[in-house]
């Protein structure tokens, strides 16, 4: 398995743990998202899920908040989670917070207070799907298989158009051939690096990592480590990161 991640990572693609969110009717409710990373302290974990899914969330269905995924990690950082909800546009972050609009104050520093001693820090930044850029199962797919790049400086556009013309055709390809459920790519924005682009790969199951990178499955190794090469001045690899969608914890 170590060695399949370095092929994923050495393949210069744009990955995101970050990506779509599902209303009810299976299809993407928006493409901005707000993302929170939360590391939970391990002997705090069942109760902190406890309380997601049975304050956190009705309180956001109550704020409005159409849907919410909820991811947990496999191969990453342990006991680190990922929930993104919709973002429509900033004036909503202006004001109170959704749980204090839909508890109140005093109910939302109550509910803040049991969330906080359960976790050790957290990151909150906006994302967006590029919808160009995109190709989406039907349904919420179980493992989200993402690896984050930073452009270089300067280098964001043509970075973005290597994925366009070079890279991203062979995903079309692989989700036609039924080899993958589907991808993503998103940038990420205020409150992270905002050179940093995202992608996942979708899948129902981790063991089908086994078969290789996309690009290996569709052109072979060769062909594969020179596109590589070809990305490797526009972009850096950040991370590679294998997540599991929560249902208990979605809606």
């Amino acid at each position: 398995m170590g060695s399949l991640l370095r092929n994923v990572g050495s393949v210069c693609l744009v990955l995101s743990a970050l990506g779509p969110i599902w209303g009810q009717n299976g299809a993407p409710a928006n493409p901005r998202s707000l993302v929170r990373i939360t590391q939970v302290k391990p002997d705090m974990a069942t109760e902190w899920l406890a309380i997601q899914k049975n304050e956190v969330n009705p309180a956001l269905k109550k704020a409005g908040v159409g849907s919410r995924t909820m991811l947990e990690t496999v191969l990453g950082n342990p006991y680190e989670y990922v929930s993104l909800t919709p973002l429509g546009n900033y004036s909503e972050l202006d004001g109170d917070t959704l749980i204090v609009k839909a508890l109140g104050k005093e109910g939302g520093a109550r509910l803040l207070a049991k969330t906080r001693k359960c976790i050790d820090s957290q990151t909150l930044f906006v994302s967006t799907r590029v919808e160009e850029f995109t190709s989406m199962p039907k349904n919420p797919p179980s493992v989200w298989t993402t690896v984050r790049y930073r452009a270089a400086p300067g280098k964001n556009q043509d970075y973005e158009d290597y994925l366009k013309t070079d890279v991203l055709p062979l995903y079309v390809k692989a989700k036609a051939a039924e080899k993958i459920g589907g991808f993503s790519v998103s940038r990420r924005g205020p409150g992270a690096n905002t050179r940093d682009r995202t992608l996942v790969i979708y899948s129902d199951k981790v063991a089908s990592m086994e078969a290789g990178t996309v690009p290996v499955q569709m052109i072979g190794q060769e062909a594969a480590a020179k596109l590589t090469a070809k990305g490797a001045s526009l972009a850096s690899l950040v991370e590679v990161v294998v997540r599991r969608r929560m249902p208990d914890v979605s809606y």
